[in-house]
C-alpha cells in the first residue's frame, strides 16, 4: 500500500514538474483498443487535428519518408493518397492497435509493434510523426533524443501533444534540445486550446532567425 502511494507522490511532486511523461503498459493499450475506447478519435475535433498534422507532414517535403511513431490505428497513414508518400512505417506499442491499422492503411504501408523508448530505426526518414504519444514515455526529451538520428538531413519531428497537466514542462525540457520550427495550436468546437503541434527540429539544425 505505501509503495502505490510514494510512486504517485514521485510523479506528482518529481516526475511531473521536471517534464517526465507517465508510461501505460501495452496490455492496457491493448485493451482499450478491444473495448473501441479508441474510437472517440473520430471526433470531429480529432479529425481536424489529424488533417493539420497531414498538413504539416506536406509541407515539410514533397514526397517524405514518414516514421508515424505511435501510429495507433493508421489514422494519420489514411489521409495520404497513394503516391505523397515515398515511404510510410507506423509503429506502436500495442499489438491490438497494429492489428486493426492493417485492415484500413494503403497496401504499402508497413506495420511494426515497438516500444518506441527501447526500439532503434534501421531506416531515416524526412519526417518523424509523434502524435500525442511522448507524454507515455518516462523521459520524452531522452527518447527523442535517442530517435533523433533516424532523421534524414534536413528532417524533422512533428509533435503533437494534448494540453493535460504537465505538458509545459515537457514542451520546456524539450526545448533544451529542439528548436521549435512552427507551432501550431488546435482548439475544439467550443473554441477552446486543446493540443499543440510543433516542429521540432534537433539543435544543430536551429532555424536562421527572421530579418
Amino acid at each position: 500500500m505505501i509503495l502505490p502511494i510514494l510512486r504517485r507522490l514521485r510523479r506528482r511532486f518529481l516526475d511531473m514538474p521536471r517534464g517526465f511523461g507517465h508510461p501505460v503498459p501495452a496490455a492496457a493499450f491493448d485493451e482499450e483498443y478491444r473495448s473501441g475506447h479508441w474510437q472517440l478519435l473520430d471526433s470531429p475535433d480529432e479529425e481536424t487535428r489529424y488533417a493539420t498534422l497531414a498538413s504539416l507532414v506536406r509541407a515539410q517535403h514533397p514526397r517524405p519518408r514518414l516514421l508515424d511513431a505511435g501510429c495507433g490505428s493508421g489514422r494519420l497513414a489514411i489521409r495520404f493518397k497513394p503516391g505523397e508518400l515515398a515511404a510510410y512505417l507506423g509503429v506502436d506499442l500495442s499489438a491490438e492497435a497494429i492489428r486493426i491499422a492493417r485492415d484500413s492503411v494503403p497496401p504499402d504501408a508497413v506495420l511494426q509493434q515497438v516500444d518506441l523508448e527501447t526500439w532503434t530505426p534501421t531506416d531515416r526518414y524526412e519526417v518523424i510523426v509523434m502524435n500525442e504519444v511522448i507524454g507515455y514515455f518516462h523521459d520524452p526529451a531522452r527518447t527523442l533524443r535517442r530517435l533523433a538520428p533516424a532523421l534524414a538531413p534536413g528532417g524533422v519531428f512533428v509533435v503533437s501533444l494534448y494540453r493535460w497537466g504537465n505538458a509545459p514542462a515537457i514542451w520546456r525540457r524539450l526545448g533544451d534540445s529542439f528548436a521549435t520550427g512552427q507551432a501550431v495550436t488546435i482548439t475544439n468546437a467550443g473554441g477552446d486550446k486543446v493540443w499543440d503541434i510543433r516542429i521540432l527540429l534537433p539543435v544543430t539544425a536551429r532555424p536562421a532567425p527572421s530579418p
